[in-house]
């Protein structure tokens, strides 16, 4: 379990996360929540350990994340980004392979090999495998780097313990076809035993895919859940400054939300 214990983090005189106590789901849809500019970023970056809390503790399975050494906390947990750029032209399976480099000196093993084979099966990139990474589109390109980072937490009989995959708006610049693949391939990461903590903007589709829900709101926790029907209409216009109602689909009966400017 990864969890924050009263973390702060300033930026000279700025504010960002402000005293945040919250304890993330093990091997569930984790979804954190929020407007532009509430913190959702520097939150996420305060989990992996990319940054250090001003103020409080990061906590792995009862471990500090900043004594966890830095190859040791890369085979634990791995980050999606919104968007990955490569300054020059590599076959896809050499990009995946990146997410192999904690877990091997100077030569890639077979198992490396395999691991890498399997990843780009579970992200249905298999036939792209030869292929030049410059040359796929965007939403390709995003699957390639879930691959990537699959591959550097995958989980067998050699890697075993906790492993975490944050995703900081991965599907941000995707059509909905390629979001929808996305968000299908990290929910599926549960039954191989990974814990998925996403920042999300699509309120519906975070509500769709989540299991636990963490709303942020100038920097605070406004609410921590795990049933998505407790999230207000009221939260939601105060947090995102818009008005808010329930709907439901004509055909298919589930409810979902509707906004409109505030």
């Amino acid at each position: 379990m990864v969890e924050l214990r009263g973390v702060h983090y300033r930026a000279g005189a700025a504010h960002i996360v402000r005293g945040v106590s919250l304890a993330f789901r093990a091997r569930k849809f984790n979804v954190i929540l929020g407007p532009n500019g509430a913190g959702k970023s520097t939150l996420l970056k305060l989990a992996t350990g990319l940054l250090e809390a001003s103020e409080g503790a990061v906590i792995y399975d009862d471990e500090p994340v900043k004594a966890i050494g830095v190859g040791p906390l890369a085979r634990r947990r791995a980050v999606l980004s919104q968007h990955v750029e490569l300054a020059f032209p590599l076959p896809v399976e050499d990009v995946v392979m990146m997410g192999r480099y904690p877990h091997f000196a100077r030569v890639p093993s077979q198992h490396d090999r395999d691991i890498i084979a399997q990843a780009l099966e579970v992200v249905e990139m298999t036939a792209f495998r030869v292929r030049s990474y410059s040359t796929l589109s965007g939403g390709e390109q995003q699957k390639v780097q879930l691959a990537r980072v699959l591959a550097q937490i995958w989980m067998d009989d050699q890697q075993t313990g906790e492993k975490y995959l944050f995703l900081d708006e991965p599907t941000s610049n995707l059509d909905i076809y390629y979001e929808l693949h996305l968000l299908e391939a990290a929910r599926a990461l549960l039954a191989r035993g990974c814990t998925v903590i996403a920042i999300l903007h699509d309120i519906n589709q975070a509500l769709r895919y989540g299991d636990a829900f963490f709303v942020l709101e100038k920097g605070r926790l406004a609410q921590e859940t795990d049933d998505e029907s407790a999230i207000s209409a009221e939260l939601l216009e105060r947090v995102f400054r818009v008005r808010a109602r329930r709907a439901t689909d004509a055909r298919s009966g589930e409810t979902f939300w509707r906004f409109d400017p505030g």
